[in-house]
């Protein structure tokens, strides 16, 4: 932090360096540098006016931008209600008190505009608080506004952000200047740095684009002003006179006081004759500033090289810009739908074309040229039941309507009425209000809109056409019901409230972006005809140097835009410009949609019979699989009925005839034949239950097969010799296991179980069983004899074993030498679980 504040002074200590007041040339008017301790303040221009009247809390001696001396905050007030008209808030007039009256009017030589009618305003601010956090109405920079017949201009900050210039009823001229002051990048309004205000008109009345707003953050290195927006005066000042002021608006009558105090301090006032280059101010080097003679040597010259091109400015695609064709003649392509286009176009911000009247027409769509118009409008369209315009209207807003006063809220609305015709087949109508192109700025606002037939105008068929306050309405971006915003910049919509009624609004001072109302209504017209559409409406709208063309719902097709200038008597100027685009059709409108939905056709139908078939071969082929593997079970069943229970029931057999026989000869032998078939009974029996638990399917999961493994080691060793560890985890997923695979696994470990029973003697045998999700290891260990087992080559289960192991997939190793034991180890992948 105290780098920056570090960085900060040095950047102003540099900036001081350079800077010093303005020094009065041959085009300064007035100059007041504000340095005084007190009143009067001294004017150096020539016939000076000195400024008497420092009121209602005003404080001069204020620290100023090092370098300029001293300024005069204006963040005081002697009374009234904060942003309230009643406010008496501070101000430097040019008379020592605010009278309700011509009193404190600056005498009838007071000049404020040059011989040809060009001023230039200007001003260095800076805030204490943002305008938005004011508390006041607006925020007054310079002003000739008082009250009754001497209204002049206003050049102040709006609360809403906007700089603006708003030439007043009495002065004779008419028109705006509005324009957004930055939130961001180096110019961006702050409470911490200087900034320096201004306006120019270059005197060329009712030019697209003659006054410029300039605002621009004071710092080291600037080459010029930085214009942030432009606006048009339709005449020049008549030379009246009224009440001079600084910091506020000097306006004192019942219910209306000083309420537009600056909240922070100013500097530097001058007025000038001449609409001042950006590079001819005080904050560039003298060496690089343009003089005003050079500026009227540069448009003499451009005026003897006019420049007639129109120029295609702005494509809008649905409120969006488009990638324009890069090469001539290249065609802008637009995905399928209904889409809204919207066209500027002009002769430029330094040629507005004079009288020049220009016409466009969307190939396609119109039937016949249309003339265009600039500003604002209120757009009406008849649409048909396929929501296509069948007819549209439109009706301009530019200068300023019969009562408008300074602003929105303090102007009177005026009853306007309009014909508009509505074709048969009419379903409903749309009802666009729009700031028009970017360029344009200004204010409108609409009340009590109707649509009539002549001379009913009690039954009007446009349902909202008041704004009635509510729970959404009140809300920054609430809408009336059946009304919605749109625009590159929606903001600009707005609603204004005055005395509980609402207004649909439009306040644009950006001079890149646009904003709309518009809203759809059914509407049953019997047949169509003539209709008067009419509203209440104030207005000061700014037209900049581009027209505007709009078509709403444009369908699929190929179009082409022109635009050709008029000049005279309806000749036309120059070669116009144009622009093919086409919008595509949906895919199944298109011509190869029908043979491609024929042959999809004829697949799917193709698909299907395939699918057919494969079903049925795949059912075929899982009975041939099913019957397959019962084959499978009854060989492994009968195999092993052969070769275990039948080799033990043969013993039986032989034993009991050894028995019969010794019966009568030797009692004693005979008992031994006797039990060892009792023996074989009961080893038959264990060998009928191994085989029943390996063929009932409630046994086919891996738990089974860990609780089936510890009951045959159990059991095997019970009366034995050998001690047994088991080390199978008590708990274990129910995971579906095949028949054959827990068939041949429980049989390789029971017979590996029964070498150790066999051929081990004394020993410890030890069953390990480890489970990690994909596979299974189990371990046989033993700590008896062992044996070679390359010395026997069979036996032991040596052969079989390792054979059913590999017949489920599995890996078998053996490990044993003469008196050091064996060790097997099996490990099998788990059967994939079907799906």
């Amino acid at each position: 932090m105290l780098r920056v504040l570090m960085v900060l002074c040095l950047a102003i200590s540099a900036l001081a360096a350079e800077l010093g007041p303005n020094v009065p040339d041959g085009h300064t008017l007035h100059l007041w540098h504000l340095d005084e301790g007190a009143a009067p303040f001294a004017d150096s221009g020539t016939p000076p006016q000195m400024l008497e009247g420092l009121l209602n809390g005003a404080a001069s001696g204020q620290r100023s931008l090092e370098g300029l001396g001293t300024a005069i905050s204006f963040k005081a007030n002697a009374g009234g209600t904060p942003g309230a008209s009643d406010l008496r808030g501070a101000i430097l007039l040019a008379r020592p008190q605010v009278a309700n009256g011509p009193q404190d009017n600056v005498p009838r030589g007071f000049r404020y505009f040059g011989p040809g009618g060009a001023f230039t305003y200007e001003a260095v601010v800076k805030f204490d608080v943002l305008p938005k956090d004011a508390g006041v109405v607006a925020c007054g920079l310079i002003s000739m506004d008082g009250d009754g017949g001497d209204r002049i201009f206003n050049f102040r900050i709006e609360k809403e952000g906007f700089l603006s210039f708003i030439p007043l009823p009495q002065g004779g001229a008419s028109g705006l200047a509005l324009a957004t002051i930055p939130t961001s990048g180096p110019h961006a309004i702050d409470t911490v740095h200087w900034f320096h205000a201004a306006v120019s008109y270059d005197g060329n009345a009712g030019v697209a684009n003659n006054l410029k707003l300039y605002w621009t953050r004071l710092e080291h290195g600037l080459t010029e002003a930085n214009q942030i927006g432009s606006g048009t005066l339709s005449a020049g000042f008549s030379g009246a006179s009224g009440d001079f002021a600084i910091g506020n608006e000097a306006r004192t009558f019942a219910g209306n006081a000083e309420a537009e105090p600056f909240p922070g301090v100013i500097d530097e006032v001058r007025i000038s004759g001449v609409a001042r280059h950006p590079s001819d101010f005080f904050f560039v080097a003298p060496g690089s500033r343009v003089s005003p003679e050079e500026v009227m040597a540069r448009r003499t010259n451009a005026a003897r090289r006019p420049d007639s091109r129109l120029r295609l400015e702005n494509v809008f695609v649905d409120a969006s810009s488009p990638q324009l064709p890069s090469s001539p003649g290249g065609a802008l392509k637009l995905s399928p739908g209904l889409h809204r286009l919207d066209f500027d176009f002009g002769f430029g911000p330094d040629n507005p074309g004079g009288s020049i009247k220009l016409r466009c027409q969307l190939e396609g769509i119109d039937d016949r040229w249309q003339e265009t118009e600039r500003g604002m409008g209120l757009v009406c369209q008849a649409l048909d039941r396929n929501d296509r315009v069948i007819s549209q209207t439109r009706f301009p807003f530019i200068g300023t309507s019969s009562g408008w006063e300074t602003a929105l809220e303090d102007s009177a609305m005026t009853r306007r009425t309009e014909p508009v015709y509505i074709p048969a087949g009419t379903t409903a109508l749309r009802l666009s209000l729009n700031s028009g192109s970017p360029d344009t700025t200004g204010f409108v606002t609409l009340d009590r809109i109707s649509l009539a037939a002549p001379g009913k105008p009690e039954a009007s068929l446009w349902k909202n056409g008041s704004i009635a306050l509510s729970e959404i309405t009140a809300r920054a971006a609430g809408a009336p019901e059946g009304w919605r915003r749109d625009g590159s910049d929606p903001a600009i919509a707005r609603l204004i409230f005055r005395s509980g009624a609402g207004f649909l609004a439009l306040v644009d001072g950006d001079q890149q972006h646009h904003g709309e109302w518009s809203s759809v209504q059914p509407i049953s017209p019997d047949g169509g005809g003539a209709f008067v559409l009419s509203w209440e409406e104030a207005y000061n709208v700014s037209s900049g140097s581009l027209h505007r063309a709009t078509y709403v719902n444009v369908p699929p097709g190929s179009y082409t835009f022109r635009v050709v200038g008029l000049a005279g008597e309806g000749g036309l100027l120059g070669d116009g410009v144009s622009l093919p685009l086409v919008i595509e059709r949906p895919f199944w409108q298109r011509p190869w949609f029908g043979p491609v939905l024929a042959a999809g056709l004829v697949g799917l139908i193709a698909a299907g019979f395939v699918a057919r078939l494969r079903r049925r071969t795949k059912r075929r082929l899982e009975a041939l699989r099913f019957q397959n593997a019962l084959e499978q079970d009854r060989i492994r069943i009968a195999r092993d009925l052969h070769d275990d229970l039948g080799t033990r029931a043969t013993v039986m057999n032989m034993t009991a005839a050894l028995a019969k026989r010794d019966l009568d000869i030797d009692p004693g032998k005979a008992h031994r034949h006797l039990d060892k078939m009792t023996d074989a009974a009961r080893e038959m029996v264990v060998a009928l239950d191994d085989l029943v638990w390996a063929v009932d399917p409630a046994h086919d999961t891996l738990d089974q097969l860990a609780s089936h493994l510890t009951r045959v080691a159990e059991e095997m060793f019970r009366d034995s010799p050998v001690r047994c560890r088991l080390d199978i985890p008590a708990v274990l997923p129910p995971r579906p296991l095949g028949a054959e695979f827990r068939h041949h696994l429980a049989l390789a470990v029971k017979e590996s179980l029964h070498n150790i029973l066999q051929h081990a003697g004394p020993c410890e045998a030890f069953l390990s069983f480890e489970y990690d999700g994909e596979k299974i290891t189990l371990t046989i260990r033993d700590t008896g004899r062992g044996f070679d087992p390359k010395a026997h080559g069979s036996g032991h289960g040596l052969s079989n074993t390792p054979d059913r192991i590999r017949e489920i997939g599995g890996c078998y190793a053996i490990d044993s030498s003469p008196g050091r034991g064996t060790c097997i180890v099996i490990i099998c992948r788990l059967p994939q679980t079907p799906t």
